[in-house]
Formats: C-alpha cells, sequence, structure tokens
C-alpha cells in the first residue's frame, strides 16, 4: 500500500471515528466539563486554571489533527481519482 491509499485510508478511518456518537458525545461533553471547571475555579487557583486551559487547548489540538488526517485523506483521494481519470 502505497502512501496515498494510507492517507486515504486513515482519513475514512478518522471521518468514522468523528461521526461516532460515543465520539461526539464524550468529545462534547468533555469539552462542556472542563470549561465549566474553568469557570468554577476561584482566584487563587491560578495552578488549577491553566492545567485546565492546557487540557482544554490539548483537546482542540487533538481535533484539529484529526481533522487534518480527514482533509489529507480527501485530498489524496481527490489527487488518486483525477490521475485514473486523465492518465
Amino acid at each position: 500500500m502505497g502512501k496515498k491509499e494510507k492517507d486515504i485510508q486513515l482519513g475514512k478511518d478518522a471521518e468514522r471515528f468523528v461521526n461516532d456518537p460515543l465520539y461526539t458525545t464524550a468529545f462534547k461533553e468533555t469539552k462542556e466539563e472542563l470549561i465549566k471547571m474553568l469557570l468554577q475555579t476561584k482566584i487563587s487557583e491560578e495552578t488549577e486554571r491553566d492545567r485546565i486551559y492546557i487540557t482544554i487547548k490539548a483537546l482542540g489540538l487533538l481535533d484539529e489533527h484529526i481533522q487534518s488526517v480527514i482533509n489529507t485523506g480527501k485530498l489524496a483521494e481527490g489527487q488518486q481519482e483525477f490521475y485514473a481519470d486523465n492518465y
């Protein structure tokens, strides 16, 4: 399996993953809970607030990476179709 085929398969796997109800529910509820925890910190709990903030940012980075894998797979699939049709 070549790189394009691997990218296509990873993209399809990632898309199935993010569309799975378990993932979407878990991601949404985790983010909401972290935001709630962040808003409930006391002014004196700077370290705890920073920890929660970093966790929220990491959750966003994870989502961005998965979306990037999906987009890469779609681009690879488009290139594969283009070359199949034109060469």
